[in-house]
């Protein structure tokens, strides 16, 4: 078999253009396998540990915060209503009326013995 010098510039282009695509093809067979890699890695991590107590969120939305012991005693109540307080389903008013949110602290006897603001009060708009 004979090849001539055309035949053979022509295999010899063929075989550079062959190795240049099998260097491509590698390099992104290598770039999928990492990629691969590192999603399965990062959804093999290990999840967050939550203490069955503990509820973590970024916001809480509420019109009463209450702070209770394990007996259901009420030790501090922030409110938007702090004269109004609901107990299993019925709404019971305690305190001076107030108007605005307010920090209550409560006593042994269940009755308020801080709040502030003390008292509602105007705040004169200035200029």
């Amino acid at each position: 078999m004979n090849f001539s010098d055309a035949n053979l510039a022509s295999l010899i282009a063929r075989v550079e253009k062959l190795e240049s695509q099998s260097r491509r093809w590698k390099l992104v067979a290598a770039v999928l396998a990492l990629s691969a890699a590192s999603l399965v890695l990062a959804g093999a991590k290990l999840a967050d540990r939550v203490d069955s107590q503990v509820l973590r969120v970024h916001t809480v939305e509420a019109q009463d915060f209450v702070l209770k012991d394990d007996d259901g005693h009420v030790y501090a109540r922030l409110s938007l209503n702090p004269n109004k307080f609901v107990l299993s389903g019925r709404t019971v008013i305690v305190g001076p009326e107030l108007s605005g949110p307010a920090l209550q602290f409560y006593g042994e006897d269940g009755k308020p013995i801080w709040t502030a603001p003390q008292e509602p009060t105007l705040i004169p708009a200035t200029r």
